[in-house]
């Protein structure tokens, strides 16, 4: 990739071509002329205007000439810039974002510009320009004294300016110091600084300038970004035909557009090719060769931005750091901390679910629909520079007829038939009870991959009927250990809503919260196999009375359970409990340790996640158990550095202590079991160490999952934007996990999670096995047993004994006899409180 440098003519140049005699440009379509001298060429066109016109061209010519020469002594009288200012001058550059690997995955310019050194401008662009654009740059010495008397003579049998006669030094001291107007004051300034540069620079220097300043349109400026744009590939890869390309575009890119006007772009290019054959720049082969060769453009199809929520978090960044125009002129090069597999997976990731989320809901119908008889109407705007459906991309399609089971659609330009397969998902037996002609919804066209046992068979592509989600979603990926986000996808389309939920989205947190709780209570003495009485139980609520009375998921009572098997089935009750005896200060500033900074009201009920938290900020607190204790602010920016390659910003990480290691691991391992047994089962078939929580709120406003491996903390959540239900049953593990299921099933399909990867318990920690449900150590009759993690010295003393497989079968109200309350333990109504039944069940 071509450096962006400042100061571009602060080097000295080697020479690039020798000098070659010039010759007038002739029409376009004539067979190319021997090459003549200047003087020649302005007698022959005088001759041209007959015997009538020597009577006033003489005067006219050397009327010009003494006008040089006038202007140029007069232009030495007024104000215009010092060319000196030239040596440190930096054109608008492009603002480039790298990914981890180097790769460019997006950028910032008002000016899409990348520069090129003088030794990267290959000789057949140099000559091609030349040729058309100033045959006599490298002997003349800034203004071209003939090419200006031509120019006199055209615009004095014009009546008007049509030619200006500007050369290459010209024209660049226009683009430097003066502006595009068409008057005489101007073009005596300009023949001035022509001379001056001239004087300063060397010809390599001045053409390199120029190559790197000019516009070639469609937001290009300079040969290289219009040689990406244009044709895939740097210059120093271009052929002949396209070198002659760019060089014709230079004249009037506003005119000159391959796809606008591609057969005037082609006879422009073949005025270019005999220019270069006349002036000796190429021989009568090349030039015949490139003549027959068609003109070829890469297709521009609007593309799918690569992390755009990313790309803008690092924008606002560096726009609140330097500036909005060093960002949009200053040509930073920012290396980030995305990851282009794992931003590819989660983007997928997010798109699929919020697809398959959707369509439970059923078709809602067509977004628009348009008179067919109308033409202006059925082109749509989408289809803009398309010609047809571009395969697995989203693009919108007009129904032209309906006939049963099927309908034809038109995309930009072609036909396509929907047929029952594309539309299966939506439950309707016809095309008929979905669309009709005039209707304008999203397509989706994919070719099946060929059939093994048949690879010769032809194989017909798909269209698919699809709809936008109304829902959102959020994903985001850490690498715990040094806070490195490594992607980020913010919403469904950053062109629908520029909105990122992942930083900016406040959002309950549901069960997700409990880590904290349960963190709390660990550091206070508590162990996983500890048990407590899960039954209804009051608390005291805003009004400071025992009013609060919280209901487990599914509206029943677990009775004795141990605190792993309460945190893997997201017990609510006993989870309340335990935070109103470890105490809600205690949870709070567990939860500060762990990097949250949002409100967390000092209420029974944020046990169960009533506080609202972004994306970002519930997932750096994971990665900080899931990083053996130590908290990391996330981060997009490894390094910032000039054109020049000189740093204005490197990354130092922010960490601080929420745990120590024992207890991390302690929540590590008990997470695991949410995944082994409790409400992730769904991904307990991946083949390494997982942990994670769900998340579900009041009338499933907001679904989460939070897992990690041992080197990734991965979050996604999804909900609606004004929050409303997403659906009966709709849990983290129903909507969110399937999304955190994909992006982990990537990861091990592409290599960036690896299998061999393992929670290793730290010094001061046992494994002890014990009998599941109870927590006691294994004994007569203990038949379903599991590892548990201790703190040395914590481990239970008691053994299992037969009669606790009957107790535990026993409704939570017969199991109390048998339970030994801890100290401080709120039982349940109607033990040790005075409250009735109508209390006791009541909703939240």
């Amino acid at each position: 990739m071509p450096r962006q440098p400042t100061g571009i003519l602060t080097r000295p140049i080697g020479p690039i071509i020798a000098t070659m005699d010039s010759a007038p440009s002739p029409p376009e379509n004539a067979t190319p002329p021997p090459s003549n001298s200047r003087r020649r060429s302005v007698l022959a066109a005088v001759r041209r205007g007959g015997k009538q016109r020597w009577r006033w061209s003489i005067p006219v010519l050397l009327a010009g000439i003494l006008g040089i020469v006038g202007g140029l002594g007069f232009a030495a009288a007024i104000d215009v810039p010092e060319v000196e200012t030239v040596a440190g001058f930096t054109p608008n550059l492009i603002t480039q974002l790298r990914d981890r690997n180097d790769d460019v995955f997006g950028s910032f310019a008002f000016e899409r510009r990348i520069l090129l050194e003088e030794d990267e401008i290959p000789e057949l662009l140099r000559n091609a320009v030349i040729a058309i654009e100033d045959s006599e740059f490298l002997s003349h010495g800034g203004v071209d004294a003939f090419a200006v008397a031509r120019a006199q003579i055209a615009n004095y049998r014009a009546g008007e300016i049509v030619s200006g006669a500007g050369t290459i030094t010209m024209q660049l001291a226009r683009m430097l110091f003066l502006t595009p107007e068409q008057t005489w004051s101007r073009k005596i300034e300009e023949a001035f600084l022509a001379v001056e540069l001239e004087k300063n620079y060397s010809k390599d220097q001045i053409l390199t300038l120029y190559l790197n300043l000019v516009n070639l349109g469609h937001g290009n400026y300079g040969m290289e970004a219009a040689s990406q744009y244009f044709f895939g590939k740097s210059v120093d890869q271009l052929d002949l035909p396209q070198a002659a390309t760019l060089a014709g575009i230079v004249q009037l890119p506003s005119r000159y557009s391959p796809y606008r006007r591609p057969e005037l772009v082609q006879r422009r290019r073949d005025r270019v090719l005999r220019r270069m054959l006349a002036e000796q720049f190429i021989d009568q082969q090349q030039y015949d060769d490139a003549l027959a060769t068609p003109l070829e453009v890469i297709e521009q199809q609007p593309k799918d931005r690569l992390g755009p929520y990313f790309a803008e978090e690092v924008r606002k960044h560096l726009e609140s750091t330097y500036g909005s125009d060093a960002v949009t002129s200053g040509g930073l090069q920012v290396w980030t901390t995305m990851d282009r597999a794992i931003q590819e997976s989660a983007e997928s990731a997010v798109r699929a679910g919020l697809t398959r989320l959707d369509r439970r809901k059923g078709w809602r119908g067509a977004i628009d629909h348009v008179d067919l008889e109308d033409e202006e109407a059925r082109t749509l705007a989408a289809w803009q520079g398309l010609d047809g459906a571009p395969a697995e991309r989203w693009i919108h399609g007009l129904v032209t007829a309906v006939d049963g089971a099927r309908a034809e659609i038109e995309i930009a330009g072609q036909s396509y038939t929907l047929g029952p397969e594309g539309y299966r998902w939506t439950k309707k037996r016809s095309a008929r009870s979905l669309l009709e002609p005039g209707d304008v919804a999203w397509f989706r066209l994919v070719t099946p991959e060929a059939d093994p046992e048949n690879p010769e068979a032809v194989v017909e592509p798909v269209l698919y009927l699809e709809q936008e989600p109304e829902m959102e979603a959020a994903l985001v990926v850490l690498e715990s250990a040094t806070g490195a986000v490594r992607a980020m996808v913010g919403g469904w389309d950053y062109r629908r809503n520029k909105f990122n939920r992942v930083t900016q989205a406040k959002r309950q947190v549901g069960s997700a919260f409990k880590l904290f709780v349960f963190g709390a209570a660990l550091e206070a003495g508590f162990t996983p196999a500890d048990t407590l009485l899960d039954g209804p139980t009051a608390f005291l609520g805003g009004d400071n009375e025992l009013s609060y009375v919280p209901r487990n998921y599914y509206r029943g009572y677990y009775g004795i359970i141990t605190l792993r098997r309460a945190l893997e089935l997201s017990a609510n009750i006993t989870s309340v409990k335990l935070q109103d005896m470890v105490g809600v200060p205690s949870v709070i500033e567990f939860a500060r340790r762990c990097g949250v900074e949002s409100e967390l009201p000092p209420y029974p009920s944020l046990a169960l996640g009533v506080s609202e938290m972004t994306p970002l900020e519930l997932a750096a607190s994971y990665a900080a158990v899931a990083n053996h204790g130590t908290w990391v602010e996330p981060y997009t920016i490894e390094r910032v550095e000039m054109p020049d390659g000189r740093l204005r910003e490197a990354h130092v990480p922010t960490t601080s202590t929420a745990m120590e290691p024992r207890i991390a691991y302690l929540l590590s391992h008990v997470l695991e079991g949410v995944v082994d047994r409790g409400t992730a089962t769904a991904v307990k078939g991946l083949d390494l160490d997982l942990a994670g929580k769900t998340g579900t709120t009041d009338d499933y406003t907001d679904a989460w999952f939070v897992g990690y491996t041992p080197r990734y903390t991965i979050l996604s959540w999804v909900g609606y934007d004004r929050k409303r239900s997403l659906g009966y049953n709709m849990t983290g593990a129903e909507a969110a996990l399937p999304m955190w299921q994909e992006v982990v099933e990537d990861g091990l399909a592409e290599g960036w999670i690896q299998t061999d990867e393992r929670f290793v318990p730290p010094a001061g920690v046992n494994l002890q096995s014990i009998e599941y449900f109870t927590g006691l150590l294994p004994g007569p009759g203990a038949e379903r047993l599991i590892e548990e993690a201790f703190l040395q010295g914590t481990e239970p003393i008691r053994e299992y004994e037969p009669k606790w497989a009957e107790i535990m079968e026993l409704p939570w109200y017969q199991q109390r006899p048998f339970y030994l309350a801890k100290e401080g333990e709120r039982l349940p109504l109607g033990f040790d409180d005075e409250i009735s039944e109508e209390l006791a069940n009541r909703d939240d």
